[in-house]
């Protein structure tokens, strides 16, 4: 029931002149995240999301870097599928925007922070062996940090 209240209030705001601008170009906004979503790899649109369109001008943006870095390699085939599908693009700028899912609403990505992590009782094997082959360097103090730190979260737990 709230939901129609809602829709209702903002149906009656879009009438209104002071307001109608900003209703169009949320609606324009909103065709093109869907056409985002139907022209962009899935794997990729999933993690991005429109940052906004003024004068020709596109923002996406990305969830991370890597996200990011792919999106800047199919930038040319975006904007030709933008194009063919009735909208004057001519340029995508691409922002990474951190945690930007917790800001949504969506739920926690499999890749983002959850806590701390635990290496597996190979991996410890393996980056031990590793820093007593290593020659005193900053890798090697990395490393023995990072199984201090190992060690140190196994016997909090």
């Amino acid at each position: 029931m709230a939901a129609r209240k809602i829709n209702f209030y903002l149906g009656a705001l879009s009438t209104m002149p002071d307001h109608q601008r900003l209703f169009g170009y949320m609606d324009k906004l909103t065709a093109m995240q869907r056409v985002f979503m139907e022209i962009a790899p899935p794997q990729l649109a999933q993690r991005c999301a429109l940052g906004g369109f003024f004068e020709g001008n596109l923002t996406l943006c990305a969830h991370n870097g890597a996200i990011a870095a792919k999106l800047r390699q199919i930038l040319p085939s975006l904007l030709l599928k933008f194009r063919a599908r009735g909208y004057e693009v001519t340029a995508i700028r691409i922002t990474v925007q951190a945690n930007y899912r917790a800001m949504t609403g969506h739920e926690a990505s499999a890749n983002g922070p959850t806590g701390r992590r635990q290496i597996g009782q190979a991996g410890v094997e393996s980056l031990i062996e590793l820093a007593a082959e290593l020659p005193q360097s900053p890798l090697k103090e990395a490393v023995e940090l990072l199984l201090k730190k190992q060690n140190g979260q196994e016997e909090e737990s």
